[in-house]
């Protein structure tokens, strides 16, 4: 996740917060704690999951302000991983102990970030609430989840659960999931820009845009979605869409629906840097799709060739090893508060 790292342990298990600083050492475990979440007599187990490294280390901060606010917050365990190996353990842990109902608490990285270790594992009893309080929290507009983080918190935890779609990336590296955007070409390099800049917010996505414009030489790449040609030649991005913005409100994929079973499929040919600029609003208020430079198909799998190295993919707002690689939708895969 942007800005990812490790954090002092925080006072034990006091005021409900679970320490997980014995994981990050390596000893797999929350001390019983985790186990003790099953609620006796089968009842709904709830817990909350916050990423204090999300919205550039200012998430757990915030979540200590909000959590004040909130009666209902005190009364469940808090689990603060200090790092993303201890965040994925915390998943685990709360998986086998028969968890619920997960509210995470942090932006696009966390959130990718537990879905994977839950569609990885194939964990089907459990459904997600979200709580946006990172870097873009893209998905959470997708969602239509209240903006108000107390709003957000009441719905993520009480809220009825509904299917949404996930995406799978089989490519050079090990599978990945996404549950937001997968990317290729200049995303990338912005991805690696916002995440060595300490500050955060729609300024650095923007700037980092900007910069990566100047830089980025197009690609020659191939694409096709459920078997037919969509394109072949210099492209700057190819974004592969669950949901229908990234880099905190680019509207790049407006038409889509994180639960239709399809995924919408952007090609931006390769185009003059002053050019795209110009027109880069287009793409903040989703009107792009019918440039002559952009094309736009809807689909279940995508293949994508590259005949020449590309930055790393963007997944959620993560960089993931990139090369030729298969985009496919597995509908309803998740249940998500919203």
């Amino acid at each position: 996740m942007p800005g990812d790292g490790p954090q002092a342990p925080t006072g034990g298990a006091t005021g409900g917060r679970v320490e997980c600083a014995a994981v990050a050492a390596g000893a797999g475990s929350f001390g019983g704690r985790a186990q003790s979440l099953v609620a006796a007599g089968g009842s709904a187990v709830k817990a909350i999951l916050v990423n204090p490294k999300a919205g550039g280390g200012r998430a757990g901060a915030q979540w200590d302000r909000l959590s004040a606010q909130l009666p209902l917050s005190r009364s469940l365990p808090v689990f603060m991983p200090p790092s993303s190996e201890a965040m994925r353990e915390a998943v685990r842990q709360l998986l086998s102990s028969g968890c619920q109902r997960l509210v995470v608490v942090g932006g696009d990285g966390t959130l990718h970030l537990v879905a994977g270790e839950i569609l990885a594992t194939g964990s089907s009893e459990v459904s997600l609430g979200l709580v946006p309080l990172g870097t873009g929290c893209d998905f959470a507009r997708t969602l239509g989840l209240p903006k108000s983080p107390r709003e957000a918190f009441t719905l993520a935890l009480e809220g009825p659960a509904k299917p949404v779609d996930a995406g799978v990336i089989d490519g050079p590296g090990p599978r990945v999931f996404f549950v937001n955007v997968a990317s290729a070409g200049i995303s990338g390099m912005v991805d690696e820009l916002v995440n060595a800049n300490p500050r955060r917010g729609a300024l650095a996505f923007l700037t980092a845009t900007l910069q990566a414009l100047r830089r980025y030489q197009p690609r020659q790449l191939a694409v096709q979605v459920d078997g037919q040609e969509l394109f072949s030649g210099p492209a700057l991005l190819v974004a592969v869409a669950n949901g229908t913005s990234f880099g905190k409100g680019m509207h790049i994929a407006p038409l889509a629906r994180a639960n239709d079973g399809l995924l919408d499929v952007v090609v931006v040919e390769a185009v003059r840097g002053l050019q795209l600029v110009r027109r880069l609003h287009l793409v903040y208020l989703g009107r792009h799709l019918r440039l002559s430079q952009v094309r736009f198909v809807q689909g279940r799998e995508v293949q994508l060739q590259a005949q020449e190295p590309l930055p790393p993919f963007d997944v959620d707002g993560e960089c993931v090893p990139s090369g030729p690689a298969r985009f496919s939708v597995v509908p309803g895969a998740l249940q998500v508060a919203h």
